[in-house]
């Protein structure tokens, strides 16, 4: 009897150690159209991104990113994708990169504002969601509307549910507390999703499984 007690307790404890991560869920609204969906399958950066800064690959089946030192700036791209209330699921390691953003910007004409609405921050040791400065007012700074101290290792997967819904942002790491931001400028309609990233040109973050839905 002993032995069949040890034995159960190593199957339950082996079960749990090797289950998933449960997924996911959204909390700010249901999922409405699916919008887009990546998985970067193929050998080239697949049609509708774009580069403004830094040098973008696409190989064993993930998106590349990285600093280019030349630029002067960290490499920032973007998936043009018009959206409002969404929610962006997004797969990121960083690959010794040394911050990872995913944000938006105002669509134009939405608000006097000059310059990106907001973004979520991550490091090594933390991630926060930034309202971003508004670059018209020189007495304008960034607001850090929410952080938690944690650690993203090099070489892991982490996955990403961010939630835009009216003035409210909702982000959702497995395994993580939740960071939870309201403002008045949020509900805006965005022009697509925003990634940054920096670190040496060798530094790279890896994006993966990016999907989008409308948000109801």
């Amino acid at each position: 009897m002993k032995t069949a007690s040890l034995l159960l307790v190593f199957v339950s404890a082996f079960a749990a150690f090797s289950a998933p991560a449960a997924e996911l869920e959204l909390k700010l609204g249901k999922k409405g159209a699916l919008l887009l969906e990546e998985k970067f399958d193929g050998k080239e950066l697949p049609e509708g991104w774009t580069k403004n800064t830094g040098k973008l690959t696409v190989a064993d089946g993930v998106l590349k990113a990285s600093e280019v030192a030349a630029d002067m700036h960290a490499a920032a791209f973007r998936r043009p994708l018009p959206l409002q209330d969404a929610a962006i699921h997004v797969k990121f390691r960083f690959e010794g990169a040394k911050m990872f953003h995913v944000g938006f910007d105002p669509a134009p004409g939405e608000l006097k504002k000059k310059g990106h609405l907001f973004s979520l921050v991550f490091t090594a040791t933390g991630w926060n969601l930034t309202e971003h400065v508004d670059k018209a007012d020189p007495k304008s700074t960034n607001k850090v509307l929410a952080k938690a101290t944690t650690t993203f290792e090099k070489g892991r997967w982490y996955e990403l549910l961010l939630e835009v819904k009216g003035d409210d942002v909702l982000a959702q790491i497995a395994g993580m507390k939740p960071l939870r931001a309201t403002s008045k400028d949020f509900r805006v309609k965005k022009p697509g999703i925003v990634f940054r990233t920096g670190g040496k040109d060798t530094d790279e973050v890896h994006l993966d499984e990016v999907r989008v839905w409308e948000l109801k």
